[in-house]
């Protein structure tokens, strides 16, 4: 049998010191390894209140009507607009009707008031309305906002609340913040609950290379619903910092999500290992659950045993780390940190430090871009101070970092193809 996604789990060693209670970092990397490639419905979700006018709602507009070239004919666009309230424009056409599709785009018109609460709220209802009706499984949102909510409900656990609903229902997204108005905190809160994207944009021409990447990588998909079961022997324990988990009696379950063609999506954690003897132990497994885009059904991977040798303090001395292990723990867990101060009153010295850690974590790991993009914020921060935009940027590359995508998927590669 086929199976259309891997998992890999590495150890910072695989070694433990006979005696001793140890902590051991790990990475489970799940990876997209064959294209199901079935029809998708993107759902274009644009802001359109008063804030958008001009430059932000033409390059919105703009963006999506080029990313139609992107599409197959078997692809559907439905297209939504929100101010005050929620705007269906467009149900899911096909891509064959793309005049339609396009007068749709062109016709939103800007309104007072912006409710996000109810997007999410709609769109959940609309979202299990496309995959009852049976003519694909696979939903995409490109939601866009330049402005924080002010009508509806406009606590953020109340929001999350209507994004889960989206989620349950089947739903996954790409959140985009455009310009220095919106609330970063709070998409990127909606980005992390999805297991999605978050990406800030701060000049609106910029609008169609984000969107662009999204689609090409996400028309692709290797498998919905992804979870991890992870089982160990009784006295050990694992955390999970960049994905949500559960205790099940199974064994410990941590989500995923939907994993497209060629991403890699690793999830890292700890593991606490209670005093062992001298040998070889055999402490669990982890196996993952997915549903097949094609047939519909729940299928599992091939489980990966997880297998230490135990020695003593002197032989574990002598014995090489996995650095590149240890660098992406490390990584995830500044990135909590800085995450969990965005908003907060904290010095620039000490988010100068934490970006300083970023850096040197992303260079060993070989992210060139992440590593790039980083160091261009430390720099214009030393210029300009903490400035809105830069905050915005590091709350980007934070939720890319949590979500585990941190290696780059080349979207040139996947044109040609």
């Amino acid at each position: 049998m086929v199976e259309y996604i891997s998992i890999e789990f590495k150890s910072v060693r695989d070694i433990l010191v006979e005696g001793h209670t140890d902590t051991i970092p790990f990475v489970i990397s799940v990876e997209g390894r064959y294209s199901a490639s079935p029809p998708i419905v993107f759902l274009f979700v644009i802001d359109t209140s008063y804030s958008m006018d001009g430059e932000k709602i033409f390059r919105a507009k703009q963006a999506a009507l080029e990313i139609l070239d992107l599409l197959r004919d078997k692809d559907l666009v439905a297209v939504y607009s929100f101010d005050g309230k929620f705007h269906k424009i467009l149900k899911p056409t096909p891509l064959t009707n793309r005049s339609v599709i396009e007068k749709a785009i062109v016709s939103l018109k800007l309104g007072p008031g912006t409710n996000i609460y109810e997007v999410f709220n709609k769109l959940a209802d609309e979202t299990r309305r496309i995959i009852t009706q049976g003519a694909t499984n696979v939903v995409r949102a490109i939601f866009l906002t330049d402005g924080t909510p002010t009508t509806g409900p406009k606590k953020p656990e109340k929001i999350l609340e209507a994004v889960r609903r989206f989620k349950e229902a089947g739903g996954s997204a790409l959140i985009i913040g455009v310009g220095e108005e919106y609330n970063e905190n709070l998409l990127m809160r909606i980005a992390n609950t999805l297991n999605s994207d978050f990406e800030h944009v701060s000049k609106p021409e910029k609008l169609r290379e984000v969107i662009r990447r999204y689609v090409i990588i996400s028309k692709e998909v290797s498998a919905k619903d992804v979870s991890i079961v992870m089982r160990l022997r009784p006295g050990f324990m694992a955390t999970i910092y960049n994905q949500k988990y559960y205790q099940t009696s199974g064994g410990i379950e941590i989500e995923i999500g939907d994993v497209n063609y060629r991403e890699k999506i690793d999830v890292v954690g700890e593991l606490t290992t209670p005093p062992l003897r001298r040998g070889s132990i055999e402490i669990g497994e982890i196996q993952a659950s997915y549903t097949n885009i094609t047939t519909g059904e729940r299928e599992f991977t091939t489980p990966h045993k997880i297998t230490f040798n135990i020695v003593s303090p002197e032989e574990a001395k002598r014995l090489s780390i996995r650095e590149e292990v240890l660098a992406e723990v490390q990584l995830v867990k500044t990135a909590q940190r800085l995450g969990r101060e965005l908003g907060k009153k904290k010095s620039e010295k000490e988010v100068e430090k934490e970006l300083h850690r970023i850096i040197e974590a992303t260079m060993r790991l070989g992210s060139e871009g992440l590593a790039a993009k980083t160091m261009s914020i430390r720099e214009r921060m030393e210029r300009e101070g903490l400035t809105p935009d830069l905050s915005k940027e590091m709350a980007s590359i934070i939720s890319k970092i949590i979500s585990g995508k941190i290696k780059e998927i080349s979207t040139e590669k996947k044109e040609k193809e």
